[in-house]
């Protein structure tokens, strides 16, 4: 894929044609669904684009129609009881977009022992468990509810500390602050203990509730609420050359630096000399446990935040596909070089962290706030120390924070601002936080 190289015209161009695309045309995907080991229609197959509203049913000939769908590209889902999910990609510009016959497979599900406890025991406490990491802690999280547990199953293996999850049919989620009933096919989920990880994949359908005025109204105001500050108002803000608006509340857009820092030692020999000294009197002693103590308080990675606010241009990229845009992260320059100096917990005053050989890695730091600052330089100088390189955010700032790192060559998003190939980045703090309990229907726009 080429990339091309844009202007600040140019954005504000795509901006209002995408606004237009969004607000005014409207489409049909139709398409057929067959049994993959006879070749005969699957009547009452469910088809719909992935996190969006759209959804129907094929009929007794196999046959469906998607009406109503907005331009953009999506992510079509095929599912049935007693068949494997298929999925594919459409890009819906036309008044009709006819999608290749689909053959669905039936599931076959093998017989394997697994190291698990007790089934009678698995059930509260892993299915809390896993309905805080899928639905999240938020206030609107905490809202939500699932309405038939039995389609979630789950295992844990004792011998690697991990829950793990699937579903046999729709996972059905009221989301009574945002008034919506979420349908999720939980195609894998795990959270190991032991990394402290966790990670799922699912496709969802969006239903609206249905309520009074006064309950349209409130749930408008926290869909509002919800959408302020997402990934993706971040990404048509982007499309819009709409970042870094001085004086004004909204998206602040800079660069984010980490590297190891090249002052501590490896965690195992760290711990150990703590062992080692621990407990003894002399004199000696007692200095080298304040030494090794106050190594293990060193962070493991040493973070800068450069004070040059992004512009659009600088982040953005057209692409050679109608309506498909890319991010740009410049790595070429190590920030941490540019601070020189550096206070961090471990170390007496400010230590030099330049290194022109060890590895750096550079990430977009964006949050969203009331009102953003002329110059950065400024408001750093006010926190902590005079410099003119970097600073530290307020908490204001790091309320909503999040780092965007760019894991391939490109990562692409539509005018919907919707990732197209999520698995090309890395999200971290506040959008890596949220889960479904936060989540909007991609084709959702402010009112």
């Amino acid at each position: 894929m080429k990339i091309l190289e844009t202007t600040t015209c140019i954005f504000i161009v795509l901006f209002f044609l995408s606004i237009s695309n969004l607000s005014f045309a409207q489409y049909s995907i139709t398409g057929k669904v067959l049994n993959a080991s006879n070749n005969l229609p699957l009547e009452s197959a469910t088809v719909f684009v992935n996190t969006t509203s759209y959804g129907t049913k094929t009929d007794r000939y196999g046959n469906f129609v998607l009406r109503n769908v907005k331009a953009g590209y999506y992510e079509l889902i095929f599912s049935m009881v007693g068949f494997k999910t298929f999925k594919v990609q459409v890009y819906v510009q036309h008044a009709d977009e006819k999608v290749p016959i689909i053959t669905l497979r039936e599931k076959v599900i093998p017989l394997i022992e697994v190291n698990i406890t007790n089934r009678r025991k698995l059930g509260s406490k892993y299915m809390e468990l896993f309905k805080r990491e899928i639905l999240g802690t938020s206030k609107f999280g905490k809202q939500c509810r699932i309405i038939n547990p039995d389609v979630v199953k789950l295992n844990f293996d004792e011998g690697e500390k991990k829950l793990t999850a699937y579903s046999t049919d729709f996972m059905i989620i009221d989301n009574r602050a945002l008034g919506y009933r979420l349908k999720y096919l939980i195609e894998h989920f795990e959270r190991n203990e032991k990394n402290e990880l966790i990670s799922y994949v699912g496709y969802v359908l969006f239903e609206e509730m249905e309520g009074s005025e006064e309950q349209q109204k409130e749930w408008n105001e926290k869909r509002i609420e919800a959408y302020t500050g997402s990934l993706q108002h971040f990404l048509r803000s982007l499309l819009g050359n709409n970042i870094n608006r001085e004086e004004e509340s909204g998206f602040l857009v800079t660069t984010d630096t980490r590297s190891r820092n090249k002052y501590r030692l490896p965690d195992t020999l760290i711990k150990e000399k703590i062992r080692s000294y621990s407990g003894k009197y002399s004199q000696a002693d007692k200095d080298s446990l304040f030494f090794w103590t106050n190594m293990l308080q060193q962070p493991r990675y040493i973070e800068v935040i450069d004070t040059t606010k992004l512009r659009a241009k600088q982040i953005l990229r057209l692409t050679d596909k109608k309506g498909l845009y890319a991010i740009r992260i410049n790595n070429d320059v190590n920030y941490i070089n540019k601070w020189g100096y550096i206070k961090v917990p471990g170390l007496k005053g400010r230590t030099n962290f330049s290194c022109d050989t060890c590895q750096f890695n550079n990430s977009l730091y964006i949050t969203y706030i009331k009102k953003i600052p002329n110059n950065l330089g400024k408001l750093y100088k006010s926190i902590r120390y005079k410099t003119e390189e970097s600073f530290v955010p307020t908490p204001e700032m790091n309320k909503m924070a999040s780092l965007i790192s760019i894991l391939d060559e490109n990562v692409l998003f539509d005018w919907n601002g919707v990732i197209i190939n999520p698995m090309s980045l890395k999200l971290e703090r506040y959008w890596a936080n949220l889960r479904l309990g936060d989540l909007l229907p991609i084709d959702y726009a402010p009112m």
